[in-house]
């Protein structure tokens, strides 16, 4: 488990209940490279609960670490490897899930694609103070080279703001 590279749970069914589960498994998940839970049934207490457990140091619990077992507890502080996260397209995310984990999106640098996409049944949007957390966390990701925002909506002010970042960005086109 400790090896895996790609987890794609795209299309599942997945809920909140699910992004719970696998927020448990998340700090064993320390060569994760690409996680896909797009197009689901996700909701945004499941997004912001997953994004917040990718971008906080790892805490694994050593009781449940068998005794002598030094690749599971030595998970790196913060997620360094994960690069493609797909969260996008999840019905129940309002702009209240996207406008969260644009303020903590920025501990991800390896990020090279990052879709948080509405779902075009419901788009979501983003207030201007979301607009602009995204705005100011895209310099903290200097790999990124694709954000995905289709089906979301941004008053103009914040629009502006993460404009002007993507055009100030060094790697998104």
């Amino acid at each position: 488990l400790t090896a895996m590279k790609v987890l794609k749970l795209y299309r599942t069914g997945i809920s909140n209940r699910g992004m719970s589960s696998l927020g448990k498994a998340l700090p064993y998940l320390v060569e994760l490279q690409v996680l896909d839970v797009s197009n689901n049934c996700i909701g945004d207490s499941g997004i912001v609960s997953l994004v917040q457990t990718l971008c906080q140091p790892s805490s694994l619990d050593t009781e449940q670490n068998p005794p002598g077992n030094k690749r599971l507890s030595t998970a790196p502080h913060y997620n360094t490897t994960l690069q493609e996260l797909y969260i996008g397209n999840n019905r129940g995310v309002t702009g209240a899930g996207p406008g969260r984990v644009a303020q903590l999106i920025g501990a991800l640098p390896a990020l090279t694609w990052l879709n948080m996409s509405g779902d075009e049944y419901s788009p979501a949007h983003l207030s201007d103070t979301a607009a602009m957390a995204l705005a100011e966390a895209l310099p903290r990701l200097p790999a990124l080279d694709q954000l995905d925002l289709l089906f979301i909506s941004m008053e103009p002010a914040g629009f502006q703001a993460v404009m002007q970042a993507a055009e100030e960005h060094p790697t998104l086109e």
